[in-house]
C-alpha cells in the first residue's frame, strides 16, 4: 500500500507542473451482457454523466485520466411477444492511460482498469397489456417484489479514443468490458459502449 501511495504521489507531483484539466461530460451508454448465459440479448440505451481529471505525465503525449461517472447498464431481450429489460445503475471509477496526438485538433486513444459500485436498478417485463416491474438491489435478501444481485462491485477494463476540437469540446467513444458476474447464479457480465461529449476546464 505504501508503494502504491508513493507512485500516486509521484504522478501528481510530475503532473502538477503541466496543464491539468477537469472534464465534465455527459452522453449515452449502449449496454449489453456477455458470457455463456448471455445469448439472445440485445443492447439497451441509457445515460452516463460525470467528470474526468486529466493529469499530464511531463511534456509528452501521455497523461493519466481518472474519472468518476454515473452510468446505466443492463440489457433487453425479446421472446414470444414479450420484452424483458434490466436497468442497472452504477458509480464507476476508471483510471485511463491516455496518448494524444495533434495540435489544434487533438486525437487520442485511452485504456485502463475500472471499478464500479452498484446503486440498484429495475427489471421489467411487458407483453401486450401485461406489465410487470421490480426493484433490483445488490446484496443478499429475500424481500417480496425485489430482485437481489449478489455482486455489488464490478471490475472491468475500458478502451477507446476520441478527439479534442480546438481545445474546447471533447468527443469520446469507448468500450467497457466487465470482468465480474453481476450475480453468482448467472454467468453473465456487463459490457457496452459509451458515447460522451465533454468540455475541458483548465486548472492553470
Amino acid at each position: 500500500m505504501k508503494k502504491l501511495l508513493l507512485v500516486v504521489a509521484l504522478i501528481v507531483a510530475v503532473g502538477a507542473s503541466y496543464a491539468q484539466s477537469i472534464i465534465p461530460k455527459a452522453g449515452l451508454s449502449l449496454s449489453n451482457i456477455h458470457g455463456s448465459d448471455a445469448s439472445g440479448t440485445d443492447s439497451k440505451a441509457g445515460l452516463t454523466l460525470g467528470a474526468g481529471f486529466n493529469l499530464p505525465l511531463g511534456k509528452g503525449a501521455f497523461s493519466i485520466q481518472p474519472e468518476l461517472n454515473y452510468i446505466q447498464k443492463g440489457f433487453k431481450a425479446s421472446e414470444d411477444g414479450g420484452t424483458a429489460k434490466l436497468n442497472l445503475n452504477y458509480l464507476e471509477l476508471p483510471v485511463l492511460l491516455k496518448a494524444s496526438f495533434g495540435d489544434v485538433t487533438k486525437f487520442y486513444v485511452n485504456a485502463g482498469p475500472s471499478v464500479a459500485y452498484g446503486l440498484g436498478g429495475k427489471v421489467s417485463y411487458e407483453e401486450g397489456n401485461m406489465k410487470y416491474s421490480s426493484k433490483v438491489k445488490f446484496g443478499d435478501g429475500d424481500d417480496d417484489g425485489i430482485v437481489y444481485f449478489s455482486n455489488q462491485i464490478d471490475f472491468g477494463v475500458q478502451f477507446g479514443g476520441g478527439v479534442l476540437i480546438a481545445g474546447k469540446v471533447m468527443v469520446d467513444v469507448r468500450y467497457g468490458l466487465g470482468l465480474t458476474k453481476f450475480t453468482d447464479d448467472v454467468k453473465a457480465k456487463n459490457g457496452g459502449f459509451q458515447f460522451t461529449v465533454g468540455v475541458p476546464i483548465s486548472l492553470q
